[in-house]
């Protein structure tokens, strides 16, 4: 088990491929994702992306049908 830093603030986990991020470091040393600025914000992930373009998808398909259906 690794210690925590000594400045108290326990490192942190990359939302994308899961390597530990130190709080100091701006980007995730594994795959250079932007880390979030404040502890409790969150950056979208892998899954986060899939599930917004699935909604953005099914909204197009809704918009779609209900123009054919109004023709």
């Amino acid at each position: 088990m690794t210690a925590a830093p000594e400045s108290g603030s326990a490192p942190l986990t990359c939302n994308v491929c899961g390597t530990v991020v130190e709080p100091d470091t701006e980007r995730c040393p594994s795959c250079g994702l932007a880390r979030p600025a404040a502890r409790g914000s969150k950056v979208l992930g892998r899954q986060g992306l899939w599930l917004l373009g699935g909604a953005m998808l099914a909204v197009y398909v809704i918009v779609l049908l209900i123009v054919a259906a109004a023709r």
